[in-house]
């Protein structure tokens, strides 16, 4: 017999279920669509699904361009302080950018994969000590949105605040400027898996992991920084990977 499921797992399905391929295809944009790994999408989704190994996976049209593939992260640690639940991401996630500009923004999933993306495929180092090499990340450079908002000059550090409000991050302006930091929506031709941090986490090659925030869903730009949440846990604010681990090109 197969295991019981819970009271509350049931609800979760049942609330998973009125998204109906329709509506997921709307939030994800038109240039989307959803396959959950060859399966069809036209009935009832389950959560078992949905939170597995499976991805969104992009489609021709236009924002998010990416064919159809499936990344393996399964060889990847993974340490989500603050686990999150697709069905609130679905119904409420929009990514704000506010503080020290002179336009706030508030984009819709759609509206963040249509602007220009950046593809960098640069290596992802753990404090642990392991690393995974070559990730072909695709996002948005910090760049493009700050552009959008017209950022103040008074700005001097990016905080970033993630859904659920725990495992908020902050960045020096000049670290969030570097050419290869990204707010990333996109890995090896998929949408990032929820586990992840889909929709969007920030990406910072050349530091440590626990400062590549997931979830996120506001960034801030401030005169002052924010403690992160591995911060006050006593881990380095700056969070820099130790030169020796660092390849040529890949940060």
């Amino acid at each position: 017999m197969g295991k019981q499921k819970t009271a509350g797992q049931r609800k979760e399905q049942t609330e998973l279920r009125t998204w109906t391929r329709r509506s997921l295809i709307s939030w994800l944009g038109r240039g989307c669509v959803l396959t959950l790994a060859g399966r069809g999408a036209a009935g009832g989704l389950s959560m078992d699904v949905l939170e597995g190994s499976e991805h969104w996976i992009g489609s021709e049209g236009e924002g998010f361009e990416f064919e159809p593939g499936d990344y393996d992260m399964s060889n990847w640690g993974e340490r989500t302080v603050d686990p999150q639940e697709l069905n609130e991401i679905l119904a409420n996630w929009k990514l704000g950018v506010g503080g020290l500009v002179e336009n706030r923004l508030s984009l819709t999933f759609d509206q963040l994969v249509a602007l220009p993306s950046h593809k960098p495929v640069v290596d992802f180092h753990c404090v642990e000590g392991w690393s995974v090499l070559d990730v072909p990340w695709t996002g948005v450079h910090l760049s493009e949105l700050f552009k959008q908002a017209s950022v103040k000059s008074t700005a001097t550090f990016v905080n970033f605040y993630t859904m659920g409000g725990k495992y908020n991050e902050s960045l020096p302006m000049d670290v969030a400027l570097e050419a290869n930091t990204i707010l990333a929506y996109g890995v090896g031709n998929t949408s990032l898996s929820l586990k992840h941090g889909f929709p969007a986490r920030i990406v910072i090659p050349r530091l440590f992991g626990y400062k590549n925030a997931k979830f996120v869903e506001r960034i801030e730009l401030s005169d002052q920084a924010i403690e992160g949440y591995w911060v006050r846990g006593g881990y380095p604010y700056g969070g820099e990977v130790q030169p020796s681990r660092l390849r040529k090109g890949k940060y």
